[in-house]
C-alpha cells in the first residue's frame, strides 16, 4: 500500500511470482481484495502476461482494468518502469497496456502494481436453470443490456453440469448435491445492504424467468453454501477431463464475441461437438461474451479424432472473427493461435506488431 497523510491508496505492489490467493490472504485484514479471478490460483505476473480475465470480469474487468503499472526487464537487460500510482496517466505511450498480454515476448515482468477493491459487506450467489441453451445465453445479453448489477455471470451447458455431477461422485466429494443437468447460469451479487441486493436479485430473476423462461432460480448468502454453489465452476476443467477415462490434457478454446452474437456462437459450437461426435463441455464468462470448450485428449487418440477436435476450434474461431470477436479473450495466443492473428487484424496489424 501507499500511504499519504493517513489516507490509504487501494493498490498493492507485488512480485510477479505472487499468486492471486496469496495476495488476497495478505490484504484481507484491510477489508480489501484483488478481484480478477481466472479460477486457478495463478501468479500475478502470469495473469498480467496473458491479459487474464475470469469470473469477476463482468463487474471489475480484466487484468488490463486492474493494473496501474509494472516493472519488467527487456531482452537486452534494460530495466523498465511502466505506469504510475496515479489513477490515470496520459504521459507518453501506454507501456503498461503494451506489456500486459504480451506473453513474455517484449520483456520479463518482475513486479506489478495492482488495484484493490473493498470486500462487499453482503454477497449472494444464485443459480438459474434453463431448458434451452440459446435462451440462457440470450438472457445474459439482455441482463447486460439492462445494466443488471451482476458481480459474476457464468453459463454452463448441460454437459458441463453432467461432468461436474460425475466428477463429484467419483472424486468422493459427497458434500455437493447433484445438480439438475440443464443449461445453468451461475450468478453473484455484491452490495452494501441486504435491501439493495434483494432488489437486484428480483430484477434479474424477473428477466430470466418471465422473459427467457428460466425454470428455477435459487440463491444463498451463506459462505459455505456459496462456496459449494461455485464448486462446479471452479472444478470444471478437471471435471471435463474426467469425461474421457485416461485423458491427461485437453484442447481449451477461448473465443470472445460481442454479446449480440454470444447465444448463436455458443449454441452452434455445442451443435458442432454433437455432430462431430467428440466430447467437450461448453461454458464461459457469459457476462463479457467469453466462452470455452474443454476438449479432453488421450495419448492414443486417432488422427481422425484429433482432426475433429481441431475442427470444433477452427469453426468456433471462424464464427467469432466473422462476428467481430477475437480468437482469445483471456488465455493469450501462445503458438496455437498464431495462425489466426492475420485473419483477426489483417496484414497491417500483424506488421505493426512485428515492428
Amino acid at each position: 500500500y501507499k500511504r499519504n497523510d493517513g489516507i490509504l491508496d487501494p493498490m498493492a505492489k507485488v512480485g510477479s511470482g505472487v499468486t492471486k490467493n496469496r495476495l488476497n490472504d495478505e490484504v484481507r485484514h484491510s477489508g480489501m481484495q484483488f478481484v480478477v479471478d481466472p479460477g486457478a490460483d495463478a501468479t500475478i505476473g502470469g495473469m498480467t502476461a496473458c491479459g487474464a480475465s475470469g469470473t469477476s470480469a463482468v463487474k471489475y474487468g480484466s487484468m488490463r482494468n486492474n493494473i496501474l503499472g509494472l516493472e519488467c526487464v527487456l531482452p537486452d537487460g534494460t530495466f523498465v518502469k511502466c505506469g504510475t500510482a496515479a489513477l490515470k496517466n496520459s504521459a507518453g505511450y501506454d507501456l503498461t497496456s503494451l506489456i500486459t498480454g504480451s506473453e513474455g515476448t517484449l520483456g520479463v515482468i518482475t513486479s506489478v502494481l495492482v488495484k484493490l477493491h473493498p470486500i462487499p459487506e453482503h454477497i449472494v450467489s444464485a443459480l438459474c436453470v434453463f431448458d434451452d441453451l440459446f435462451k440462457a445465453a440470450e438472457a445474459v445479453a439482455m441482463l447486460k443490456l439492462r445494466d443488471s448489477p451482476l458481480a459474476r455471470c457464468e453459463l454452463l451447458d448441460k454437459t458441463s453440469i453432467s461432468a461436474f455431477n460425475r466428477y463429484s461422485k467419483t472424486s468422493g466429494n459427497s458434500s455437493h448435491e447433484k445438480m439438475e443437468e440443464k443449461p445453468t447460469l451461475f450468478l453473484e451479487f455484491h452490495g452494501y445492504s441486504k435491501k439493495s441486493i434483494e432488489d437486484n436479485i428480483e430484477f434479474v430473476k424477473k428477466i430470466c424467468v418471465e422473459d427467457y423462461d428460466a425454470l428455477n432460480f435459487t440463491f444463498t448468502s451463506g459462505e459455505e453454501e456459496r462456496k459449494s454453489l461455485w464448486a462446479a465452476r471452479h472444478n470444471l476443467y478437471y471435471a471435463s477431463i474426467s469425461l474421457r477415462k485416461g485423458a491427461t490434457g485437453a484442447i481449451v478454446t477461448d473465443a470472445c464475441v460481442p454479446l449480440s452474437s454470444f447465444a448463436r456462437l455458443m449454441t452452434k459450437t455445442a451443435e458442432d461437438i454433437r455432430n462431430l461426435d467428440v466430447v467437450g463441455p461448453c461454458f464461459g464468462h457469459a457476462g463479457d461474451g467469453n466462452f470455452h470448450c474443454v476438449l479432453p485428449v488421450l495419448e492414443d487418440d486417432s488422427e481422425d479424432y484429433l482432426g475433429r477436435l481441431q475442427q470444433v476450434n477452427d469453426n468456433l474461431i471462424r464464427r467469432a472473427l466473422e462476428a467481430g470477436g477475437t480468437c482469445s479473450g483471456e488465455h493469450g495466443i501462445g503458438y496455437g493461435k498464431i495462425k489466426y492473428l492475420s485473419h483477426q487484424y489483417g496484414s497491417g496489424g500483424l506488421h505493426m506488431m512485428k515492428l
